[in-house]
This record gives structure tokens, sequence and C-alpha cells, in this order.
């Protein structure tokens, strides 16, 4: 993530709106950009500090400075660092400041070389592993995965578009789709949130920002607030207006992104199905019930039920073509017992009589577990879902 310093410079202000200046991906950025990845290749087994240096020497008085060391910071956060330690830096510390202060520099060889000959070192390991805890003595031990100019310019408007939210008071979100993927990063960052469902399709996700007077801790909230956005990029359909406060502006000031944005997402989105009974289910039903003329369709993940500070998504939504009934199909196969727990439990908060639980046998929990915290239908299988049945609790669920 970028320093405050480093994302205020690219921000434009134009009357009570905000915007990130991107930085063009032209022949001289594209060469800055060249510049810094061979940097960082070069500077493979060196020290933080010398790279440091390094970078100072290849900025030097140049007007850009600022996306220099932006571009730079972007490098350094996919770089594997390490620490050479020997031993323990501190213990190393200890032992040598036990032995009295240093009246003349011309002790000093000898305090080493009894440190060295203490933690069986030679007096250069000593040196080298004095100070070896710090930051900058850190060994570059990778430039991390292969990245392109292009793609470095890219990801570096992304941290500049995304920093503008460390300040945020309020976004307001609407989704169209990818519900699973956004919620999943949502509880991951464990942002706080309150969903509206829109009538006919989609969420309006209200999140708490870092200078919301709901939060205390700011500056943790804020960075983990910032890391979210790159999630929406993973929607097709979606728009995020945001009230922010940075630095100096003394005001809220209003920031928007949507889905015409050309920035790009690092995030992985979710896999389309959880797992292959899942992706048996639907293809199966596709297979004998879809086509020009089917009666009912089913759609995956379309819905989300609120639940308090977290959500539950039915793995499927089944809705008639003609009167527009709708039932969903939650489908439980073999977990780790503490999922299903949780699952239990969502089940029970959710309290939905249009819910039906299609259960595998095998995970060895009874069906009257599932009947008493459902307020829909609970259906058990042996090795898939017998659709005939399905369809026929549909019929009696669906609203």
């Amino acid at each position: 993530m970028l320093k405050s310093e480093l994302i205020l410079p690219r921000l434009k202000k134009r009357g009570d709106t905000i915007t990130p200046l991107a930085l063009a991906a032209d022949y001289h950025y594209l060469k800055i950009a060249t510049d810094l990845i061979e940097l960082v290749k070069a500077h493979v087994g060196c020290s933080q500090g010398y790279f440091a240096n390094s970078l100072k020497d290849y900025e030097a008085d140049s007007l850009d400075y600022r996306i220099i060391r932006g571009l730079a910071n972007v490098l350094i956060g996919r770089c594997i660092w390490s620490h050479e330690l020997l031993v323990d830096p501190i213990d190393l510390r200890q032992f040598l400041f036990s032995q009295g202060p240093i009246i003349n520099q011309s002790q000093r060889p000898e305090l080493i070389a009894n440190t060295a000959a203490e933690f069986q070192l030679t007096n250069e390991q000593v040196e080298q592993a004095l100070f070896s805890d710090l930051l900058e003595e850190r060994i570059l031990l990778s430039s991390g995965e292969m990245i392109t100019p292009k793609d470095l310019i890219a990801r570096y408007n992304l941290e500049v578009a995304r920093g503008l939210l460390y300040w945020a008071h309020e976004v307001d979100i609407i989704i169209r789709d990818g519900y699973k993927t956004v919620f999943k990063y949502m509880k991951l960052f464990k942002l706080m949130h309150t969903i509206y469902p829109i009538p006919g399709h989609g969420y309006n996700i209200v999140l708490y920002g870092p200078i919301s007077p709901f939060v205390k801790s700011t500056i943790r909230y804020g960075l983990q607030f910032a890391k979210f956005l790159p999630a929406l990029f993973l929607c097709e359909t979606w728009r995020m207006d945001a009230s922010v406060q940075p630095p100096e502006t003394g005001r809220n000031l209003h920031y928007s992104l949507d889905n015409t944005s050309e920035l790009k997402s690092h995030f992985k989105a979710s896999n389309l199905f959880d797992s292959k009974m899942e992706a048996d289910f639907a293809a199966e039903f596709e297979a004998k019930y879809g086509g020009k003329k089917q009666e009912w369709l089913l759609v995956r993940e379309d819905e989300v039920i609120a639940l308090g500070d977290t959500v539950m998504i039915p793995d499927f939504s089944i809705t008639n073509n003609k009167d527009g009934r709708r039932a969903l199909i939650e489908i439980i196969g073999f977990w780790h017992p503490k999922y299903l727990f949780k699952k239990i439990q969502k089940i029970r908060e959710a309290q939905r009589s249009d819910l039906i639980l299609l259960v595998y046998e095998s995970v060895n929990i009874a069906k009257e577990v599932f009947e008493k915290n459902s307020a829909g239908e609970v259906l058990t299988f042996v090795k898939k879902p017998v659709l005939k049945d399905v369809l026929a609790a549909v019929e009696r669920c669906a609203k």
C-alpha cells in the first residue's frame, strides 16, 4: 500500500469531487517502469539499504520523484526479503555491550573478536549480524513474480485509487453480480457494513469507512478498508460512491468508480462452483429441464440473505418463468464438522420457508437436525439429488 505522501499528489479535486489521476502508459513512464524493474532484478542478493541508495541515485533530481517512489514501492511489495540471521542480533548486542563502553576506537577490534569467539563466528560475521534485524539490512532474495512495465503502471494506478479510501467516511456500493466474491473479501478484511436488497436484481452495500464515527482503530482499519477495492473489479456490473476527506481538504468530497473503470484487479474470483456435486447438479438440471421452453430457471448464487454481521448465499435460486415464483436451494455435501455447524447456525438464523436443503447422507448428521433448524424443506440423497423430488419440493416451497 502506498503512503499518503505518494497518493495525495495524484489526486485531482474539482468542486465537490475528487478523482485519482491515472498514470499514462506512454513512452516516458514505460521507460521508468522498465528501469525500475531491471534495478530490482540487479539487486537480488543485496540489502534493502543498498537498494534504497541505488534508487536514490536513479531518482536524482527528477521531477517525477514521487511517481518513481510509488512505482518502486509497488515493486518492493512484490519482492521476497529475508534476514540472514546467523545468530539473534539482540543476544549479540547484549553480549557486546555488557563488556563495557569503548573509551577509544582501538578497543573495538578486541571486543568484536571476543564476541566472535563467544558465538563461534568470524569478526566479519559479527559485523554483518550486529544490526541484521533492521529493515535496511533485509536481503533481497527474489524480485517476485514477473511483471511487465505496463502491468506495473496498472498496479500503481490501482494502489493510488484504493489508497484514497484511507480517508473514507462511507462507501455506497451497488452490485448486480459476483456477490460471493464481494462478500468473501468483505469478510476477509472485516469491513463494517449494511446490506439492502434492490427489488428486481442486485444489492446495495453500505461500508462504514475509517473516518466513520463507528470506527476506533482508524489506521489499521483504514489499511484493511482500502485493500478491499479490487474485489469490485471482479464484478461485471457495479458502482461505488464514496464520501472521502483526504488530509487538508477540511470537507467531504465525492469519489466514484464503476464497471467502466480501466483499473484491473489482482484478486482471484471465486470458482463458479464450490464442488463437483454442485457442478453436476447444475449440468444435470440444464440437460433435463433446460432449453427454450424450460419452466424453471436455475441460477447460481444470485440472492444474499443478510444475517447480522455475516451473510448466507444459497447455492442456487430457481424461478418459474411464467409466474415468477421462486425458491432457494442449498446443497450440503461432505464438509468439515465446524463448517457444517456454522452452516446449520446460518440456516437457523435465516428461517426461510422458501429454502430447500439437499443433504448428502454421508455428512453423518441426522436429517432431523437440519429439519429442526430449517423453515423450509429438507431432502436427503445417497449419490446425487433426485431432480424429480427437488422440483416437487420447489413447487411446495416457491413463493
